[in-house]
């Protein structure tokens, strides 16, 4: 397997993880800790990791390793696709239904309706069904089952810088996972007040995952 794909697949499970140590990675990849090293130090070098050093008594220190913005850019984005529905959909939209509005408000609707669109089109119900549609959005979705209901934590950000400056982007998710579960959905965490990712939770019991997936 060719270095960069290596390198790739190490960026993606430090994403899925929030950060990974050598050993760890070692351990998943099959490889010897020393050639793990080496794709870090070159993930490093490209400012697509950063370390933090973690001390468990006497002994070596170990470090985790965590992506940075850039780490998190080179990922699957969906920039263009979301891009050209905003545009379609705002020229589409009527004088009148712009007055007395603002923009955030007219952006939050709009993403409100694209996923209202993504669902229908999807079809399903269910976890499964709703993992299955975060995935193929580039949501990388993990879910947990927490006091309350189930927690989605979607690694990945589809459209991470966009959202960042634009909290109302974050509209979309809420409105997928709402949708699709029929029930309260809350958040919990968000990138766009400084936390690594989304966190959502679908409150009581909306239904035992089928699996950790």
């Amino acid at each position: 397997m060719p270095s960069s794909s290596t390198r790739d697949r190490i960026l993606v499970l430090i994403q899925s993880r929030e950060s990974s140590t050598v050993s760890g990675l070692a351990e998943e990849f099959g490889l010897a800790p020393a050639t793990i090293r080496r794709h870090l130090d070159i993930l490093q070098r490209d400012g697509l990791v950063t370390f933090t050093e973690i001390r468990r008594g006497t002994g070596r220190p170990e470090f985790s390793f965590s992506l940075t913005e850039r780490g998190h850019e080179t990922l699957p984005k969906r920039y263009n696709d979301m891009l050209g529905q905003l545009v379609s959909r705002l020229a589409a939209r009527e004088a009148e239904s712009l007055n007395g509005r603002t923009g955030g408000q007219v952006l939050g609707e709009i993403m409100e309706d694209m996923a209202r669109e993504s669902v229908d089109q999807a079809g399903g119900s269910g976890v499964a069904g709703l993992i299955d549609l975060l995935r193929e959005q580039d949501f990388a979705p993990k879910i947990s089952e927490e006091p309350g209901g189930i927690a989605i934590s979607l690694m990945n950000c589809p459209f991470r810088s966009a959202a960042r400056n634009n909290p109302e982007l974050c509209s979309y998710d809420t409105a997928v996972i709402a949708a699709f579960t029929a029930a309260p959905v809350e958040r919990i965490a968000c990138l766009t007040e400084g936390d690594p990712f989304c966190k959502y939770l679908i409150i009581d019991g909306f239904g035992k995952p089928d699996s950790e997936r």
